[in-house]
């Protein structure tokens, strides 16, 4: 788990880094993109190991210290993309993470319908082939007897 955690706030402090190096020389926000994603992705990973010690009841204290700063590195980058590129480039990096969370829940919801209707129907067709042993099963057994009656 430790190790866990640190590669979510190593993600931060590096993506951290790299934008604070980057963000003078960038022509554009997509050149600094991908280290963008990668900072949020590294805070969502603290939040994932957070809710994973809560639930085994383990101590949450060094993960929430790295939550804070991890928020402290969001806003090193937050002033450093609103000084270069102006404050609408940082609601528009917000609103397209928040996009693409939304995105991703979806994919999952829809992949888990997907496996429980995949379940069903195999359970479906589980019984129906039961169903049809168990005649086929009756019919034998009525046709032995009807040939011994004979």
């Amino acid at each position: 788990m430790v190790a866990e955690v640190l590669a979510g706030i190593a993600l931060v402090k590096a993506s951290c880094e790299i934008i604070s190096k980057g963000i003078g020389a960038a022509k554009d926000i997509s050149s600094v993109a991908q280290e963008v994603d990668n900072l949020f992705e590294g805070t969502r990973q603290l939040k994932r190991e957070e809710k994973q010690a809560r639930h085994k009841g383990q101590s949450v204290t060094e993960i929430v210290i790295n939550q804070q700063l991890a928020a402290e590195q969001i806003e090193v980058v937050k002033q450093l993309i609103i000084g270069r590129f102006g404050y609408y480039a940082w609601q528009d990096v917000l609103k397209l993470q928040r996009e693409q969370q939304l995105e991703m829940k979806a994919r999952a919801a829809a992949k888990k319908r997907q496996q429980q209707e995949k379940a069903e129907l195999v359970e479906d067709v589980a019984v129906v082939g039961t169903s049809v042993m168990i005649g086929i099963l009756i019919i034998a057994v009525v046709a032995a007897v009807v040939l011994a009656m004979i």
